[in-house]
């Protein structure tokens, strides 16, 4: 109690010391690894940028801890993007070592160093034809360059930045909206699972969309726990940013959303103006979905998709064109409700063991495996997050988003993409994975307890 206390007050310097000089001999560690690993300019730009943008993310650390009464927070926080750097770094040496730079982060990279030469001769034509899907990442990382130098590191450094701090923004909506829920857990999972700290560590579309999916997620939770207006414009930036990239994925996220907030109670103290503040707010939130949708159909029929045949057809084409690339296999298309149980294995936990056959998937399976493990184990909880969604309206919005996202990329017929691809889903899927069985009633309703976000969560004294 005297330690959650003096987090609230704001500890003395003192207290400061042994954690940062933790973090000091970490930050030494990993730049020798970094030195090890790649050696030359680039390492020597990333050894630049990421202590500065470690730096500026200590004090949202400790702004953190001090709301939640936790310093152990702020330790994970400061292992997690340490994780995400170290994953740069791995990621980097994939993409230009493994693969022989033939991954997409090579042309963003080409680009964007001309992009930046431009930018700082004062000439801001970009030789782009649109600033959206592949030209904005494009866009975006000669806007970094033009800032920290053409260094290829550098900038997987800075996108591995955006990503932990879309992973950041899940956990906050995850505290705001699930109080219920097992939030080191969750953190445990969302901050160091392997696919989430290794696929959002590059230049490239995935650390883009962890980013502004986290601020979605987080909009979506004050949505769902009552301060529609407010969270309905952090949540539109957020679906907006991420249709900039990737429509379809912003309108599933935003279709789902308004599935949760159909769960949602409404709020006592409006009496008789409750159902009228649903039904204005339901409309925004519906109105926003259609929005995306639209904006989804067009995207799908510009990348060469056609839509007239539905869903069946969609995934069809789909198959068609993933097939390929040493990884392919046979999808399991969610084409009909009897297919369900299929299309779900394999979105979430393909590759099998037996099917690995080098050390990638390998490395996939692994993963994938213990998640496996990890729901048998917990199929309690998962069942307790399910009865909870009228209480937890977030958690209705996860098993919608879960569900849809299945629905979508079930035709992938690429182990590879497909291990890419659902980094966007596992922040969401997680949920339903730390609503412990049993929840003492003092710790969801306790009045003593002291909110974390203005009275959205609450944290026990």
């Amino acid at each position: 109690m005297a330690e959650s206390a003096r987090l609230r007050r704001g500890s003395p310097a003192s207290s400061w010391l042994p954690v940062l000089a933790i973090a000091g001999a970490a930050v030494l560690v990993a730049g020798l690894v970094l030195l090890g690993a790649v050696g030359g300019p680039e390492a020597t730009g990333a050894l630049v940028v990421g202590p500065v943008l470690f730096a500026v993310s200590l004090p949202v650390f400790y702004r953190q801890a001090r709301l939640e009464g936790d310093r152990w927070i702020f330790r994970v926080l400061i292992l997690a993007l340490l994780a995400k750097f170290i994953g740069s770094v791995v990621r980097y040496y994939v993409a230009f070592d493994v693969y022989g730079g033939i991954a997409d982060a090579a042309g963003y990279h080409e680009h964007g160093v001309q992009i930046a030469q431009n930018f700082q001769m004062g000439n801001f034509y970009t030789g782009l034809d649109s600033l959206s899907d592949t030209n904005f990442i494009r866009f975006l990382t000669g806007v970094v360059y033009a800032f920290i130098g053409p260094t290829g590191l550098g900038g997987f450094v800075v996108f591995s930045w955006l990503g932990f701090w879309g992973l950041f923004f899940f956990y906050r909506a995850f505290r705001v909206a699930v109080p219920e829920g097992a939030h080191r857990s969750y953190a445990k999972l969302v901050f160091f699972l392997p696919t989430l700290v290794f696929w959002p560590s590059s230049t490239g579309k995935e650390a883009w969309m962890m980013f502004s999916l986290g601020i979605a997620a987080l909009g979506a939770a004050r949505i769902l726990s009552g301060r529609t207006w407010r969270g309905l414009v952090v949540a539109g930036l957020g679906l907006w940013l991420a249709a900039i990239v990737r429509p379809h994925v912003a309108g599933i996220l935003a279709l789902s959303l308004a599935a949760g907030f159909l769960f949602r109670r409404s709020r006592p103290d409006l009496g008789g103006f409750a159902t009228l503040a649903k039904v204005v707010g339901l409309i925004a939130v519906t109105t926003l979905a259609v929005v995306l949708v639209i904006r989804t159909d067009r995207f799908l029929e510009q990348s060469a998709i056609q839509t007239e045949g539905g869903v069946a057809s969609v995934l069809s084409q789909t198959s068609e064109r993933t097939a390929t690339g040493g990884s392919e296999f046979v999808p399991s298309a969610l084409e009909s409700p009897a297919r369900a149980p299929f299309a779900a294995a394999t979105v979430l936990f393909r590759p099998f063991l037996f099917e690995v056959d080098n050390a990638q998937s390998l490395a996939a399976s692994l993963e994938t495996t213990f998640l496996l493990g990890l729901c048998l184990v917990r199929w309690r909880w998962i069942g307790a997050a399910i009865r909870s969604i009228r209480r937890q309206p977030y958690i209705a919005m996860a098993i919608a988003y879960t569900g849809l996202f299945i629905l979508a990329f079930s035709g992938f017929a690429n182990f590879g993409l497909l291990a890419r691809e659902r980094a966007q889903l596992f922040p969401l899927f997680l949920v339903l994975l730390c609503v412990p069985a049993v929840v003492r009633e003092v710790q969801r309703r306790s009045p003593s307890a002291v909110p974390l976000d203005r009275g959205s969560e609450p944290v026990p004294r």
